[in-house]
């Protein structure tokens, strides 16, 4: 493999970390807008400062090797049935169904708890997805290891502290929002 299709196949991974940043940047937006719990939305308020950095630093380096940064927007992980309605299947066999109007809808706590957990499973893909661009960028020897290798632990270590937040803030979210959803279980 030639020197430039080293280089044009490294365009592409970090391109496809590039599209992940982009999609990022509009479900932490909207997730800002949704969220009812003021500590979480001020993070990620802090974490979507972050997240444009990340695209920054991810358009440097595709630039850097003639490459043009893509708009695209990945499929970012998310929780989606079946599994949502084995989980909710196991509810309603377990105690009364969490709804609105006794509807199939979740209630907003049920869904706000669900949101949270996807905004740690997206978070867990990102440090991955850093973790190989570096493992990556460890390996080709014809591009400047240490300056690229630097940006992406810079985003990487963002991640990490973002995730950790959700590690340790979680049990704060269920003593806001589990009251109400037992409140609507006890109706």
């Amino acid at each position: 493999m030639s020197q430039g299709d080293v280089k044009s196949k490294y365009v592409e991974f970090i391109n496809e970390a590039l599209s992940a940043e982009n999609a990022a940047i509009d479900r932490i937006t909207s997730r800002i807008d949704n969220t009812p719990i003021p500590e979480l939305k001020e993070r990620l308020h802090q974490h979507l400062e972050e997240t444009y950095n990340h695209q920054d630093r991810l358009r440097q380096i595709v630039t850097k090797f003639g490459g043009e940064p893509t708009d695209s927007k990945a499929d970012l992980p998310k929780l989606v049935p079946p599994t949502t309605m084995m989980i909710k299947k196991m509810m309603k066999d377990t105690i009364k169904s969490i709804t609105d109007d006794k509807k199939d809808n979740p209630i907003p706590e049920e869904m706000e708890l669900m949101e949270i957990k996807q905004d740690a499973i997206a978070e867990g893909s990102e440090i991955i997805a850093y973790e190989t661009l570096i493992a990556i960028t460890q390996r080709i020897n014809e591009i400047p290891q240490q300056e690229i290798i630097s940006l992406l632990k810079q985003s990487l270590q963002e991640e990490e502290s973002m995730k950790k937040w959700y590690v340790e803030k979680t049990p704060m979210a269920v003593d806001i929002l589990l009251p109400k959803i037992i409140s609507a279980v006890s109706k």
